[in-house]
């Protein structure tokens, strides 16, 4: 089955598999399969474009101009979201989704997924069908061109570095605003088609090993799946941060106002959503995997004291008896989601990022 996982492809002669998940539109594509091929190069390359401001305010005299009521290098802004953000990414992808099919075949070959080639085929038309849906294909492209056109109102402030009736470099927040906004669509919909597709595997045949060493069921490839987020929602909780000290530091507003809370309250909501959503189709599985361990244990142990009897209440105890009484403690112990406690840890460093820095930052100010 590994190997059909393998071959798969949808498009005859692309290199990267339809369980990437990146297909759909040419342009996505396109930047998915360069994220892929190497997800920190295209990270570089993607940090880089946000330069294209820098040479352009270098020569309109606006990169640096204590004139003006914004220049460039001190417009926050426009760093955390077109350096850092688009950046990050761009990096998500190459990273995530490049070992999604990786993490498949690694349940594959452990035995937990054990589907049926009419099942894998059932989904792979259905992932096929989700790519290529209409809305699937169309929003990261409605998010982009409305994310350009809202851009259009911020490039007419006066006395700033992007103030088009004054100067050129403000042109380029629209295309910049576009690309951002469509990568960001474009990974929140492949991000839930993974959801969907975890879901849809899990509903078939699936051995999940209530002892297995990874502490996850057998699941433990999820977790590390899972843990390629880390990085770049750790990034993100600065980008988070960084935005509420653009919002104070460039325009004035308080610290802890409500703009600035809610950008803070949506940043633990998405991270968390991103992290525990693909997890989250598995986890009914392992409880019903806790539940037939149970009921195996205590039909054993019926059984075993129908057998007894009398002779087990002369005797005051019975080893196998309380062997199973030890076995039934350690399976109600199970646990039905496919991550440890290391890894909660480390998402509740993350989630805490943003406002590490926050912290830092009104310490020293």
């Amino acid at each position: 089955m590994s190997d059909s996982l393998a071959q798969d492809r949808h498009y005859p002669d692309s290199p990267i598999g339809l369980f990437c998940l990146i297909h759909g539109d040419r342009l996505g594509t396109l930047m998915g399969r360069f994220a892929i091929a190497s997800p920190t190069t295209a990270a570089v390359f993607a940090a880089s474009t946000s330069f294209t401001a820098a040479v352009i305010t270098a020569m309109e005299g606006t990169l640096i101009n204590p004139e003006l009521t914004l220049d460039l290098l001190h417009d926050i802004g426009w760093w955390n979201q077109f350096f850092l953000a688009f950046a990050t990414l761009i990096y998500i992808a190459g990273a995530y989704f490049g070992a999604f099919p990786k993490t498949l075949r690694q349940l594959v070959d452990s035995g937990v997924l054990q589907a049926s080639e009419d099942d894998w085929k059932t989904v792979r038309r259905y992932t096929k069908a989700r790519l290529n849906s209409r809305f699937v294909v169309f929003l990261p492209y409605v998010c982009g061109f409305a994310a350009a056109l809202l851009s259009l109102t911020v490039i007419q402030a006066p006395g700033a570095w992007f103030d088009i009736s004054t100067y050129n470099a403000g042109f380029v927040i629209p295309v910049h605003s576009f690309f951002l906004y469509y990568l960001l669509s474009y990974l929140t919909l492949r991000l839930h088609l993974a959801y969907l597709v975890l879901r849809a595997m899990f509903k078939f045949k699936v051995n999940i090993q209530p002892f297995h060493t990874d502490g996850c069921g057998g699941l433990g490839a999820l977790e590390t799946q899972s843990a390629k987020l880390y990085l770049g929602l750790l990034v993100f909780g600065a980008i988070a941060a960084l935005g509420v000290i653009s919002n104070t530091v460039n325009f004035g507003t308080e610290l802890f106002a409500l703009y600035n809370l809610a950008m803070l309250g949506s940043y633990v909501l998405i991270t968390s959503i991103a992290f525990f959503l693909p997890l989250y189709a598995t986890s009914f599985r392992m409880r019903e995997a806790q539940d037939k361990f149970l009921h195996s244990i205590n039909d054993r142990y019926r059984a075993l004291r129908a057998n007894l009897g009398d002779d087990l209440v002369s005797k005051g105890s019975n080893e196998d008896i309380l062997a199973l009484e030890s076995l039934k403690a350690t399976a109600r112990a199970m646990q039905v989601w496919p991550f440890n406690y290391a890894a909660l840890l480390k998402f509740a460093a993350v989630v805490s990022s943003p406002f590490l820095v926050l912290a830092l930052f009104t310490l020293f100010n």
